[in-house]
């Protein structure tokens, strides 16, 4: 059984980063997802390191061993470069969740103690620990069940077969008791009450006989806590990574395009909710960058209405963030597209421009200093080339080419 549980570990620290950063006022303090993996990873390591410790001696949990490890050994676990642990460490000791870092050298690595309050070792019930009285008492045996301030229906009974004595509250104490019974209250033999009373509801069936092997229900309680806690494990940290991205764009929206508009508590959970299926569909890899493009519509929206902010405005959350209202937050798709083909449009008449001037600067040049004319003609050409764009060449020709040049590329051609 390993000594950390990662299940309540991680809750524990996405409570703990979610209370960090609701408390930092700037962005770049806070705690990102790709942080919280890194941590995720240190915690597996160290339950790993405690395991095999304690498999040799016994731990003093009030006095936790640091956990030795290196950046490479947690940039391998954590897919991520050296550099990004590097930096994952400075950020999560200014958080707290690593309390203190000793470095030994670059060749021997560094020892990191982690926040006890996190990793909660020992605040976890075992998952064999035998059941409460409490729990036990409820499946006394019939003989010793007894009934308070029940009354017996006043009509009487259709079928008077039995001897007149069934009634609801015997008929109740037989569905728990079996035929082995010392003292039974109706013979083994089914009655037709057990089959024909409408009355109570009761079909005579007998409560199958429950498993009292204590180590068969251990090891049943075992095996399904485990499988559960893989599950939970993966969708927790699927759940806290798209709430980490839903709850930046709403806070990012709320501040912008709803800055002067007052919502209900009601709206903001349903622009959550519509907000969720905007990023539940996208892969774990491309949420950072998906999460991008969303902020920057966004912004394309924000001066949408800055530019005319009387008579422009958004839809409330619960319609404008319905994927299927094409005159919502989908629309902006097409301004996004547009923005960024006239951007590209805007970069490629630089790099043009920047050619030109660098050709023509030449020319102004003495003889001497001049770079040769044809060397330097040929280069500008396959750097705009590269840019796939035959129309940027042809323009290039035309602001350079003038008689003086086009003869000196006539004669060394």
């Amino acid at each position: 059984m390993p000594i950390i549980q990662y299940s309540t570990a991680f809750k524990a620290l996405d409570f703990y980063v979610s209370k960090h950063n609701s408390s930092q006022q700037d962005l770049s303090s806070h705690i990102r997802q790709a942080m919280i993996l890194t941590a995720r990873e240190i915690i597996k390591i160290y339950s790993l390191s405690l395991l095999k410790a304690n498999s040799i001696k016994a731990v003093d949990f009030q006095n936790l061993p640091p956990l030795k490890t290196n950046n490479v050994q947690l940039a391998k676990r954590a897919k991520a470069s050296t550099r990004t642990i590097q930096r994952h460490l400075k950020r999560l000791i200014e958080a707290g969740v690593i309390i203190k870092k000793i470095w030994h050298g670059s060749n021997s690595g560094y020892e990191l103690f982690i926040n006890p309050n996190i990793l909660l070792i020992g605040g976890v019930k075992a998952v064999d620990k035998p059941k409460n009285d409490s729990k036990v008492n409820k499946t006394k045996v019939a003989d010793n069940q007894f009934f308070k301030n029940n009354i017996a229906p006043i009509c009487p009974h259709t079928d008077t077969s039995n001897n007149g004595y069934i009634n609801n509250i015997i008929i109740g104490v037989d569905k728990l008791k079996t035929t082995m019974s010392s003292l039974p209250l109706s013979s083994c033999s089914k009655s037709r009450n057990a089959t024909s009373n409408t009355l109570t509801g009761y079909t005579g069936k007998i409560a199958p006989k429950k498993n009292n092997d204590a180590g068969e229900i251990a090891r049943n309680i075992r095996a399904t806590e485990q499988t559960g806690g893989e599950i939970s494990r993966a969708d927790l940290a699927r759940s806290a990574s798209l709430s980490f991205y839903v709850n930046a764009l709403w806070k990012l929206a709320r501040n912008t395009i709803y800055n002067t508009h007052y919502l209900t508590k009601s709206q903001e959970v349903k622009a959550k909710e519509l907000l969720f299926k905007w990023y539940d569909p996208v892969p774990d890899k491309k949420l950072e960058i998906v999460h991008q493009v969303y902020v920057e519509r966004l912004g394309i929206v924000q001066k949408y209405i800055a530019k005319d902010p009387k008579n422009r405005y958004v839809q409330l959350p619960d319609k404008y963030f319905n994927p299927k209202n094409t005159s919502g937050f989908s629309g902006t798709r097409a301004w996004y597209n547009q923005q960024k083909k006239r951007e590209l449009e805007v970069q490629m008449k630089l790099v043009l421009h920047a050619q030109i001037r660098r050709f023509l600067s030449n020319e102004k040049k003495e003889t001497a200093k001049q770079k040769p004319r044809l060397a330097l003609f040929r280069a500008c050409e396959t750097r705009l080339g590269k840019l796939g764009q035959p129309q940027l060449v042809r323009e290039f020709h035309a602001s350079v080419l003038n008689h003086s040049t086009h003869k000196f590329l006539q004669f060394n051609t």
